[in-house]
């Protein structure tokens, strides 16, 4: 068991269970004295549609303002809880890989905060939860919040 955690990932997606999960990881990073790590997957890049590069560049620009406004509404919400080391991820692809194997940060990452279900109702029926994915293939520890 960890004495401390110094880096915390928290991934948000909009959903009610991220957002418990991010008020989680602020309080965990609070008590730590850690280094919050916010990371929000946009899940659509151009390599999904192939040819339809016209609807692509629309979607991909949305998609790409709605992770900005959720970026900065959490980082000014984490600041104003008192956090000051805080560090923002936009990265795009799939969620379970990106945020079991997330390498993005300076130093590694030690504790993992994410909501017991997300988003994507859809992945989740075929494929299995992105948490459930997580928690069996990250390198540190994983706090689910239901």
């Amino acid at each position: 068991m960890v004495d401390t955690y110094k880096n915390i990932l928290v991934a948000i997606d909009g959903s009610e269970k991220s957002e418990k999960a991010f008020i989680e990881a602020i309080a965990t990073a609070k008590r730590n004295q850690a280094k919050l790590h916010i990371l929000y997957v946009n899940e659509v890049s151009g390599n999904y549609f192939g040819d339809f590069a016209f609807v692509t560049t629309s979607l991909q620009e949305e998609l790409d303002e709605v992770a900005d406004k959720q970026m900065k509404e959490h980082q000014n919400l984490a600041i104003e809880k008192g956090l000051t080391d805080i560090k923002t991820y936009v990265l795009y692809g799939y969620p379970k890989t990106l945020i079991a194997n997330f390498n993005e940060s300076e130093e590694p990452i030690d504790l993992i905060v994410m909501g017991a279900t997300g988003l994507n109702a859809v992945e989740r029926a075929l494929v299995g939860s992105t948490t459930s994915y997580v928690v069996n293939h990250a390198p540190c520890n994983v706090l689910v919040v239901k």
